[in-house]
């Protein structure tokens, strides 16, 4: 019987860390996750709202700059 007692206690204390880690993550201010960040480029509104690299940036102007030959 205790064991039964036991597994009802735990089975609670992960109902509550359940629903304070999830009311926690409902409160922080929205930052997209990466699973979001990486969805943006197919988002259908048309507007771009993930940062540029400068990296890639950077590239692009390089390419730019060259000369043709």
């Amino acid at each position: 019987m205790e064991v039964f007692a036991v597994t009802i206690f735990v089975s609670l204390m992960f109902a509550v860390l359940f629903a304070a880690l999830f009311l926690a993550e409902r409160t922080q201010k929205r930052r997209g996750s990466l699973e979001q960040v990486a969805l943006l480029p197919l988002d259908d509104c048309g507007r771009v709202s993930s940062p540029i690299s400068t990296e890639t940036h950077s590239h692009d102007q390089h390419l730019r700059h060259q000369s043709p030959r």
